[in-house]
């Protein structure tokens, strides 16, 4: 048993920071050729502007103690200084070591037995304001660049503008209708994959080269280097402050500019996918891939899945990455699962992947013939556990009233209950949507007989109309 906080702190760190790619990079050249098109580096006014206002006044400071509310009220006084530092940043294409100072605060997971081990932590960075504006400004250069000249496939997910969960579930659902409404009838089987670690172990090197091969700017490429290095943060833990440790992880997930940047490592994976020309479509959000084939017959689907899942394990040798091979799911999509062989299934290694009736994709629930019943259900198990939090909240934490405990079901309550609807709302037929709509109204109703006070039998119009809230079925035809 560890006792000490300083032997605490150094198992954190090495779960959390210190990584040791290994990727095989003797392929990489060092020529490429840069952008043609010139776009203008320097920072504008209305640029840093519209980032620090953007920033939410009152969120946590990092080790710098300048407040988010402190900078915006100053802002008119200190422009002209923030555009000199941040185009001095550009221009000598670097992110100064000050900026790379954090805070990161040590909290224990819900719901877990024992906290011994390591994977039951998770960590909340407290970054630097300035580091903040300038990686915002660089996010949104670098999703314009990818945009308009369409560096990533439309199959990759996140960390782009308009790119969000619904995005990638909309164009599986589309995928798996426009297959269903074939004049062939094909069934649809689905490989989900998961990257271990994966924003831990990418290689500088294969990542740098990876903005080379696409072209990007030069300046962004080098000033993405001296983002990536030299990050130093102290662990706040059991009330205890460690001292600065220098963090040796590749990519922090921590940053939202990872993520785009993760979208670049791997895209060489999904570029070696679609190449197979075969009846393949690949989905990517970050580091969750999801591979469609479709056929007539299963055992030709189960030998394309086993190809892709080759160039899979070829790309994970050179790029230091590991597929969790416990968390593979096989599933299919078809209307009329009689007419195919579904005793079939992939092997991999000395592992046998199995068809399941149903499979978790993005926190949604789905099954086979995309009827949405799992998803409801888990829903509704949820449910519980949320009526239970705003219980504890109105009486032990804040004692509410009653404006308190409606925001807090408007904003977060139903934002859980009609999480994902969209996808299912427009294509389902009157009576089946009806049908799921009742389900979620009942959890509504009773949430607002709780957050009002009100008797179970009360009308509920007349209740949503008294508590100033739209119905259930007006919500979700707004999303």
């Amino acid at each position: 048993m560890i006792t000490t906080f300083e032997k605490k702190i150094e198992i954190l760190q090495e779960k959390f920071f210190l990584s040791s790619s290994q990727a095989n990079v003797s392929d990489i050249a060092e020529s490429f050729i840069s952008l043609t098109v010139s776009f203008n580096s320097r920072i504008t006014e209305d640029e840093v502007k519209q980032t620090i206002r953007w920033v939410k006044a009152d969120k946590a400071s990092s080790a710098s103690d300048i407040s988010n509310r402190a900078l915006q009220a100053s802002l008119a006084e200190l422009i002209s200084v923030l555009m000199s530092l941040f185009n001095a940043c550009i221009t000598h294409k670097y992110h100064s070591k000050q900026f790379k100072k954090t805070q990161t605060i040590v909290l224990c997971k819900s719901k877990k037995s024992d906290y011994i081990n390591s994977k039951t932590y998770w960590l909340i960075a407290l970054l630097d304001i300035m580091s903040k504006a300038l990686k915002s400004i660089m996010i949104k250069r670098l999703s314009d660049i990818v945009k308009t000249h369409h560096m990533l496939s439309n199959a990759q997910m996140k960390a782009r503008r308009k790119q969000f969960v619904i995005s990638m579930l909309d164009l599986l659902v589309d995928q798996v209708h426009t297959v269903w409404d074939c004049e062939i009838k094909y069934v649809i089987f689905m490989l989900s994959l998961d990257v271990v670690e994966a924003f831990n172990q990418v290689s500088h090197v294969r990542l740098l080269h990876t903005l080379k091969m696409k072209r990007m700017l030069s300046y962004i490429i080098e000033w993405t280097r001296s983002f990536l290095e030299n990050w130093e943060t102290s662990l706040i833990f059991d009330e205890q402050m460690s001292d600065m440790r220098e963090i040796n992880a590749d990519i922090s997930q921590r940053f939202f500019i990872s993520s785009i940047l993760f979208l670049f490592f791997n895209a060489s994976l999904i570029e070696k996918c679609e190449a197979l020309r075969i009846k393949i479509e690949v989905l990517d959000f970050i580091n969750d891939i999801n591979i469609l084939v479709y056929d007539r017959f299963t055992e030709e689907i189960c030998r394309t899945l086993s190809k892709a899942h080759d160039v899979c394990a070829k790309w994970a040798c050179t790029h230091d990455a590991t597929f969790a091979s416990e968390k593979y799911e096989l599933t299919h999509f078809t209307r009329k699962s009689k007419r195919f062989n579904m005793m079939t299934s992939i092997q991999i290694k000395s592992s046998v992947i199995k068809l399941k009736s149903d499979v978790r994709v993005l926190e949604m629930q789905l099954n086979t013939k995309l009827q949405w019943d799992a998803h409801l259900r888990q829903i509704e198990t949820n449910h519980v556990t949320r009526m239970l939090t705003l219980s504890h909240l109105e009486v032990f934490t804040w004692k509410a009233i009653f404006t308190k405990a409606r925001q807090v079901y408007s904003a977060v309550v139903r934002s859980e209950i009609a999480f994902e609807a969209s996808v299912w709302h427009q294509r389902d037929k009157k009576d089946e949507l009806l049908s799921k709509e009742c389900r979620l109204e009942t959890l509504q109703n009773q949430t607002l007989c709780h957050v009002a006070e009100a008797f179970k039998k009360v009308n509920i119009k007349t209740l949503e109309t008294e508590i100033y809230m739209s119905s259930l079925h007006v919500h979700l035809n707004m999303l």
